[in-house]
């Protein structure tokens, strides 16, 4: 079986992507078998056919996973092959998914071929598109309930205006809301609190502090965050989001792309990103800093850890 996902918004692909896999663990609890390979990470497909050719036992099945395929050419082509040589439309034991975070019009001028194949109506495909108006207060809606939560009318409306319709920023600030709130229903005076219009310099400024090793000034910046008023959790969340698109520049960066492409391809602002790529940290020390930040969130939510204690210790 073919499944095949593609859109621009990668924050919804990625849901769906998971929500694949979740089902089909659900589906085969005792004999299923995972794979997933990238294209920028992997330079050859050997141990994906390898995958593919092994047989099944039990009534085992394989959900292999491919990202990026369309980036490469050779790549794409030899998924093509495989697709053909091991029956891969109408296998019962196997389910092939690809994920690609782009057009459908601009992966038909990648490989045609390979598309045609994929958006077969023998295959379950999805083109998932940013959202607008009513789809994209019914999202948020959805995401608030997943959190156990509910919002009033009027905070969606605000939410949306600030943070537009972009669900990776959605998804943080919903995150964010449902957390401060708990149970209680968020209303607009919430959004005013807890979500800000526009880029926090100073939280950009408190990431090169600490990149520097300047714990002085990180310091300094730290406390004039809470002297106003900021909520430490949005500190946090602010911090985890800003290294978040550290790893992902720097990532993208490493494979080639340029600042242009790199804005437009993770949908961050071109601004954010100068600021990531221009930002010391490498991308092993930025990745050991993300982990720290989500631990401290995950002690926070567990009542184990003082939050704004927490924030000083990293800082310093």
């Amino acid at each position: 079986m073919l499944i095949f996902l593609y859109g621009q918004d990668s924050y919804r692909l990625k849901q769906a992507k998971d929500d694949i896999i979740r089902r089909y663990k659900a589906k085969y609890p005792d004999s299923f078998n995972f794979f997933s390979f990238d294209a920028l990470d992997t330079p050859s497909l050997d141990i994906l056919e390898d995958v593919l050719k092994s047989m099944s036992f039990f009534g085992e099945h394989k959900l292999v996973v491919l990202k990026n395929i369309f980036l490469k050419k050779l790549q794409a082509e030899t998924v093509r092959k495989y697709i053909d040589q091991y029956n891969l439309t109408t296998a019962n034991d196997v389910t092939l998914l690809v994920a690609e975070n782009c057009l459908g019009k601009d992966l038909v001028i990648k490989y045609p071929e390979l598309f045609q194949i994929l958006a077969n109506s023998s295959s379950l495909v999805k083109n998932i598109e940013p959202l607008s108006g009513t789809s994209l207060t019914e999202w948020v809606k959805q995401e608030f309930r997943t959190q156990n939560c509910v919002i009033d009318p009027s905070a969606i409306n605000k939410l949306i205006s600030i943070a537009g319709n972009d669900t990776w920023r959605l998804s943080n600030e919903i995150e964010k809301l449902s957390a401060y709130k708990n149970s209680d229903k968020i209303l607009s005076t919430d959004i005013d609190t807890l979500t800000t219009r526009g880029l926090d310099m100073n939280i950009f400024n408190l990431v090169d502090a600490v990149a520097k090793k300047d714990r002085s000034n990180a310091v300094k910046l730290l406390y004039q965050e809470m002297k106003i008023g900021q909520d430490p959790y949005y500190i946090l969340t602010m911090l985890i989001h800003q290294f978040r698109n550290i790893l992902i520049t720097k990532d993208l960066q490493d494979h080639g792309y340029s600042e242009n492409e790199i804005s437009r391809k993770a949908k961050l602002h071109p601004f954010v990103v100068k600021k990531s790529i221009s930002n010391p940290f490498n991308s092993e020390e930025a990745a050991k800093i993300y982990n720290r930040l989500l631990s401290i969130d995950t002690g926070f939510k567990m009542g184990r850890l003082d939050l704004e204690d927490s924030l000083y210790s990293l800082v310093i």
